[in-house]
């Protein structure tokens, strides 16, 4: 816009002055620019009130390139002058529009301002021109030794990760003080500012440029951007170079369990995500001097006892819909501030997609549930017992309902490979969740009804009057039946005619703990059909 004045400026001149005084005039407009941009650049020396790729409506000052020679500002590459690699220059922008978290802090700029998508392509762009093909054909040699199958666009996408290789941070919040989004766009730098420019500093250490805090990387006044950020999260900390935790609380390995940071939800895929993770404890001090303590085994081995998640899936986990109740059990113990995030902190863990919707309260893990469901046909899913949501009886209110069972015990060392347990066609419906169980009647005295306490299985007679819905039967063959082995413990649901519902025919009963039921002997019945 600015050059449309300018050019209607002249044009003016051009139309109602002699020569001699359109000189003299354009001298001296062409002074005031100079000067005006002089002022501008002193004021704002990156060139902008608001960066114009962060989408957020202000005044703009969009300058002319310094003067070559000048050396004050952010160093960028300067092209050789020989043509970029289309392949490269195309990859390079998919990658940044689309795996590249929406906003970072550019770590070597002195005041750490907040760069959007845009920004990022401009400062990397001469950068990745430069990439040659001898620099792809060599790093595809490295890929093939440990991938055999890798091509060129994945060389290509390689270095331009490396290129763009940004850390992440992981902490507990404070209770205020934190630095918000608006906060560095106004060069405003409150209590927690500090914590902020050590995370850049470490991430500076690791050769990233590039950093992101979820205090201030994320606009939560757009929904989008916010609804981005949380889908996205999980993918951002597997994707960063390097995972930077701060333990506050913590001085060393021996005390590594009692930090707050362990009780916190979204920092269970803080953990699990990142491939490479750094941590410090109080006063920033390294907890090792390993560049990666996820390779550390004493480290390891100190996180696994204070979260009781296997060694292997602290450093190799696959998120999915697979072991659903073992990974509700790491999460059983974790708090968040908003209820929602005890459901949105999942998403990215189990690899399923729902919409965030603040101020649906409880309800957001109902619908986690029901994204899983779809996923999911292991029966452990059912091992939870206390309050159930609100929307289905099917499941948990929250994590918290999730206990731990015994190990399976199939009382049979040479079973098929063809044999099953539970319902393989769990599924949602209007009626509620259709599964298939096998009935027991308690009242007949077919089984011992056990229910866990603690640890303890303790024998209680206190559900004579229900029905069992066992969920963990066997399944030999295709025939519809189902079978209860002998003295072994198979987990069930109570159950009780429903007679407001005769549809649905049974309603599930809410029992403060887990029940199980043992046949003295083996027991082989038809399947029934049930809406939870």
């Amino acid at each position: 816009m600015g050059n449309f004045f300018e050019d209607l400026v002249h044009q003016v001149m051009d139309a109602t002055l002699e020569d001699d005084d359109q000189r003299a005039l354009k001298a001296k407009f062409h002074k005031l620019k100079r000067e005006v941009i002089d002022d501008v650049r002193e004021i704002f020396p990156h060139g902008q009130i608001t960066p114009p790729n962060l989408g957020i409506k202000g005044i703009r000052v969009k300058l002319p390139p310094k003067d070559p020679n000048d050396k004050s500002g952010p160093d960028l590459p300067v092209s050789s002058g020989a043509p970029a690699i289309p392949d490269v220059m195309r990859i390079f922008s998919a990658y940044v529009q689309n795996e590249l978290p929406t906003y970072l802090i550019y770590v070597p700029d002195k005041d750490k301002r907040l760069v959007g998508r845009n920004e990022v392509k401009r400062l990397f762009r001469n950068e990745v021109a430069l990439i040659t093909e001898e620099d792809i054909h060599s790093r595809l040699v490295d890929l093939k030794e440990s991938c055999p199958t890798a091509h060129r666009e994945d060389a290509i996408r390689d270095i331009v990760k490396d290129t763009l290789k940004f850390a992440v941070l992981s902490h507990r919040w404070l209770d205020s003080g934190e630095p918000t989004f608006y906060d560095i766009l106004k060069s405003f730098k409150p209590y927690g500012y500090e914590k902020l420019m050590k995370f850049c500093e470490k991430a500076g250490e690791f050769g990233c440029r590039l950093a992101w805090s979820d205090t201030c990387c994320i606009n939560k006044d757009s929904s989008t951007e916010l609804e981005e950020a949380i889908r996205s999260m999980f993918k951002w900390y597997r994707d960063a170079h390097i995972c930077i935790a701060y333990l506050s609380d913590t001085t060393s390995i021996d005390d590594l369990h009692e930090d707050v940071w362990f009780t916190r939800g979204w920092t269970l895929q803080e953990l699990l995500a990142p491939w490479r993770m750094k941590f410090y404890v109080r006063n920033w001090q390294p907890l090792t001097s390993d560049l990666n303590d996820k390779e550390n085994f004493e480290v390891v081995a100190a996180l696994s006892r204070a979260t009781r998640i296997p060694i292997d899936d602290l450093r190799y986990f696959q998120p999915g819909t697979n072991n659903v109740h073992e990974k509700m059990m790491w999460a059983s113990t974790r708090t968040t501030t908003r209820i929602e995030d005890i459901a949105y902190s999942l998403i990215g863990i189990f690899d399923v997609s729902m919409m965030v919707a603040y101020g649906e309260g409880k309800r957001a893990f109902y619908r986690l549930m029901e994204a899983i469901i779809h996923k999911c046909d292991e029966w452990q899913i059912f091992a939870w017992a206390g309050t159930s949501s609100a929307d289905s009886a099917a499941f948990p209110e929250s994590p918290r309902g999730y206990l731990p069972l015994n190990p399976v015990d199939s009382n049979d060392d040479l079973l098929p490979s063809t044999v099953w347990r539970g319902d393989r066609n769990i599924v949602m419906t209007k009626r509620g969740l259709q599964i298939q169980v096998l009935l027991v009647d308690l009242s007949q005295e077919e089984a011992t009804v056990y229910e866990r306490i603690g640890t303890e299985d303790v024998q209680t007679n206190a559900y004579s009057s229900y029905t069992a819905g066992v969920v963990d039967y066997w399944c030999y063959d295709a025939s519809g039946d189902g079978i209860l082995q002998p003295e072994q413990e198979h987990l069930c649901v109570l159950l009780r005619p429903d007679p407001s519902n005769p549809y649905a025919g049974w309603r599930k009963v809410t029992t403060p703990n887990l029940v199980t039921i043992r046949t003295e002997s083996k027991l082989r019945r038809t399947l029934t059909l049930v809406w939870l």
